[in-house]
């Protein structure tokens, strides 16, 4: 079974540090089975509020991007 591991949130502020964040960078890692996945996916402010505070929910956003990224190939 693939894990994955939530390794680090980062803030993108791209208008400057002295305006709101205008994305969410989602760092993760996995394990768990004989090919490894990682890196980081960019998700919105709208994303990343629904799901702060739950890590579940969070590595589920992971996912989701992972197995769409791999579906579109």
């Amino acid at each position: 079974m693939l894990k994955i591991t939530l390794t680090g949130i980062n803030f993108d502020y791209g208008n400057g540090y002295d305006e709101d964040y205008t994305g969410v960078n989602l760092s993760f890692s996995s394990s768990g089975a004989t090919f490894s996945v990682g890196g980081f996916i960019k998700v919105t402010n709208e994303q990343f509020m629904t799901a702060a505070g739950n890590m579940n929910a969070l590595k589920d956003i992971i996912k989701q991007e992972v197995i769409s990224t791999l579906s579109a190939q």
